[in-house]
């Protein structure tokens, strides 16, 4: 592959298409897994290592030009994140009530993951905000680290990380009574976002340095959807069993799953670069972020309705593409990318629909 057909180093003004096709893929995962039960949990850890590269890049890209840093950053992120995080909080209000009051600071402080582990939320339609407080607990202190440290060991951190988690969900397993806080809390799950951030360094230093390393993606990809499903066939209580194996295997093989999709999304070609850039997948992709928060809300308004498992998750996918469709064209587009998306010019920044990434409760 040449030069010219490798995707750019990560940059706050060029976008890279592709990624918008995994987003979807991803997300529809995750709504084929509440919506159909398919164990497809692994969509949020998509979404994290996504999160991881993408963010990385533009916070790198800023440091390297000088340019404002944290005030843009975080400026973005309010941006993105709170305009369908508050109307999602008003939907629920009027679907379930305000039961998610009693805990309203795990809300306001983008905790949810703390409250959820402890067993303290509203309505389980809004779990699905576990993940986002992840990422805003993990962005608190991530641009810092990229300010003070150089690339070359912002790398080696990156990598420590990676290796350091999975020992620390398995020594921190006899701490809790199920596997559902090694799941949701931030510590156990900075590999994944450290793993997007690795190839972010990479890319940036050369954007020829992932090229060696496809055909290793491709055999990770298949090793790791194979142990999945034998798991999945044989031992389908596995990740329920809160063992130090369960919690520090499992989500180590879902990473190497997830960053191999990434690595083979970015040096796509032929026919697998032509569907990430399917412009239906693209779309998704691009409104991925309110889908995520929405979907869950839908089916849980559904649900008592009894009808059947396909038709209610049919009804429910129409339901929330419209919502997500109607809230982007209203205000999320112009949020992310000021005026010019009035007029169809957006600039579609990774740090608009490209630096989102969604995510639930599996």
């Amino acid at each position: 592959m040449t030069a010219s057909a490798l995707p750019a180093p990560p940059s706050h003004s060029r976008r890279i298409v592709q990624l918008d096709g995994l987003r979807a893929i991803a997300v529809l995962a995750v709504f084929a897994q509440h919506a159909l039960k398919a164990p497809l949990w692994m969509g949020v850890d998509l979404f994290f290592v996504l999160s991881g590269f993408l963010i990385t890049g533009i916070l790198l890209e800023r440091k390297a030009r000088q340019q404002s840093y944290f005030g843009y950053f975080y400026a973005r992120r309010a941006r993105r994140i709170l305009p369908p995080y508050l109307l999602l909080m008003a939907v629920s209000s009027v679907l379930f009530g305000f039961g998610w009051a009693k805990h309203w600071e795990w809300y306001a402080f983008f905790a949810t993951n703390i409250g959820d582990a402890l067993g303290q939320s509203g309505h389980d339609s809004l779990n699905v905000l576990w993940s986002l407080a992840v990422e805003e607990q993990f962005y608190i202190v991530w641009p810092f680290v990229i300010l003070l440290l150089p690339e070359r060991v912002l790398a080696w951190v990156a990598a420590a990380l990676i290796l350091a988690v999975p020992v620390l969900r398995a020594v921190a397993t006899p701490w809790f009574d199920s596997f559902w806080p090694i799941y949701y809390l931030t510590p156990f799950r900075m590999d994944l976002l450290s793993a997007g951030a690795l190839l972010a360094v990479a890319v940036r230093r050369n954007p020829n340095a992932l090229q060696p390393f496809r055909p290793l993606a491709l055999a990770g990809c298949v090793a790791a959807l194979a142990v999945l499903a034998w798991l999945h066939l044989h031992y389908p209580r596995f990740r329920a069993e809160n063992t130090p194996l369960s919690n520090a295997a499992l989500y180590s093989v879902s990473l190497v799953l997830c960053t191999s999709l990434v690595v083979i999304a970015l040096q796509s070609q032929g026919i697998v670069k032509r569907l990430l850039c399917n412009p239906v997948l693209v779309y998704i992709g691009t409104i991925s972020y309110t889908i995520y928060l929405i979907h869950l809300s839908v089916l849980y308004a559904l649900w008592p309705l009894h009808m059947n498992r396909f038709v209610t998750a049919a009804l429910a996918l129409t339901i929330t593409l419209a919502y997500a469709s109607l809230t982007w064209f209203a205000f999320e587009r112009r949020l992310i990318h000021g005026p010019a998306a009035r007029s169809g010019r957006s600039t579609a920044s990774l740090n608009g629909a490209s630096s989102q990434a969604p995510q639930p409760r599996a």
